[in-house]
């Protein structure tokens, strides 16, 4: 899948989250504002019910029945006071400490009933619609309250599982781009054993040839350092999978045997007929012994893609890549460099990536290995530091001492 077909189903699916998370928003409040209107009702018809008893005061059915079938259906906090806010007159569902005497207790309501009246406007009771008897103040429900923090709780509830699938998802993408990588690299590591094994063969009988002119002995020195380079190579595929040994190497020293084998190979890695159309200089701005613990070969292997990568971004007729070399605290840092033609902004996140590459012919595998094998294998950094186009960039490894 490319890198805009799995965007899309990001931005879907969170669409998707958000349009569910609005709709469960919606329901919720509507179903909150039907049981206010609800209590609202209950509470008003309370009011009204001790209104038609003070004005009617011959039955006492219809006061039994407003505490029998009203006061008793009520399952929300109430307080009924008088005109003035003076003193409570009746008191339901409120949560108050019962050893307090009858004045803190009466103060206590009504610092609660003033409470309520922020939330609910009270119900005022009137004696023939003209002398106000008392107030019914009435707070919210526990039902209401739970109601309104379970949007909340969903979201909280619908995050953590939209974390815990990204983790998932993650790891299983991980886990298979790793088999991938063991699967490849295990096949390259076969196929190179053949070819190496018959090309090492001829490699002796060439040794082995009497007379030999000097040009041929020359040439037979640079084919064994060449054949020894397969066998690396073959070596650090086999690798890929396993835990590699690391060992304290002095990190100078394996960069500049590095540079040094391609010094000599430069010119064919960076002309295509085989002409010296440019000079390309590589150089180590600090030498000083550093010792850090690296798995040799594979630790070459990042030298070697970072140094083709600047080879190939280089387009002037004079070039140079420079190796820097540092220690901060417990970290060696080691600067790359080159003045090619740099990275353009809009792939900067991709230039780790699998399968990205600038190049017509590249397969989009050289960085990301190299950012495996430093992440992965030796737990350090590399990451892109710095770039700008036709100035140069900069690539930055950090490993822990």
């Amino acid at each position: 899948m490319n890198k805009f077909g799995s965007l899309n189903i990001k931005i879907a699916l969170l669409l998707s989250g958000v349009f569910i998370a609005l709709g469960i928003l919606f329901y919720t409040q509507n179903l909150i504002s039907k049981i206010q209107k609800r209590e609202a009702q209950i509470a008003d018809l309370y009011a009204k019910s001790l209104e038609y008893i003070a004005n009617d005061t011959s039955s006492t059915g219809e006061y039994n029945f407003i505490f029998n079938e009203i006061i008793l259906q009520i399952d929300f906090p109430i307080i009924a006071t008088d005109k003035d806010y003076k003193k409570v007159e009746f008191f339901k569902n409120v949560n108050i400490d019962t050893t307090l005497n009858a004045i803190k207790k009466n103060d206590v309501l009504l610092e609660l009933a003033n409470e309520m009246k922020e939330i609910n406007p009270p119900i005022k009771v009137s004696y023939k619609d003209s002398l106000i008897l008392s107030y019914v103040n009435y707070g919210q429900s526990g039902l209401i309250t739970q109601l309104k923090y379970l949007p909340f709780f969903e979201f909280l509830i619908g995050g953590i599982f939209i974390f815990l699938g990204y983790i998932g998802f993650s790891y299983i993408k991980k886990h298979e781009q790793s088999n991938i990588w063991v699967g490849l690299s295990k096949e390259t590591a076969h196929q190179l054993g053949t070819p190496l094994s018959s090309l090492l063969g001829w490699e002796v009988m060439l040794k082995d040839l009497k007379n030999k002119p000097v040009e041929l002995q020359e040439i037979s020195t640079e084919i064994e350092k060449d054949l020894e380079k397969l066998k690396k190579i073959t070596g650090r595929f086999s690798k890929i999978g396993s835990q590699p040994k690391l060992e304290e190497e002095n990190i100078s020293e394996v960069i500049e045997s590095v540079c040094s084998y391609f010094e000599k190979r430069i010119p064919s890695l960076v002309s295509s007929d085989g002409k010296i159309t440019k000079k390309v200089s590589v150089n180590i701005l600090n030498k000083e012994k550093i010792f850090v613990k690296i798995n040799r070969d594979l630790f070459e292997w990042v030298i070697e893609n970072l140094l083709k990568n600047a080879l190939d971004a280089i387009d002037k007729t004079t070039g140079a890549i420079n190796f820097n070399i540092m220690e901060k605290g417990k970290e060696v840092i080691i600067d790359v460099t080159d003045n090619g033609k740099g990275v353009d902004k809009k792939f900067r996140k991709d230039i780790f990536r699998p399968g990205f590459s600038t190049k017509r012919r590249g397969w989009g595998l050289g960085l990301s290995l190299a950012q495996r094998i430093i992440n992965d294998y030796h737990k350090g950094k590399l990451l892109l530091l710095d770039t700008s186009l036709d100035v140069g960039t900069t690539f930055r490894i950090k490993l822990q001492k």
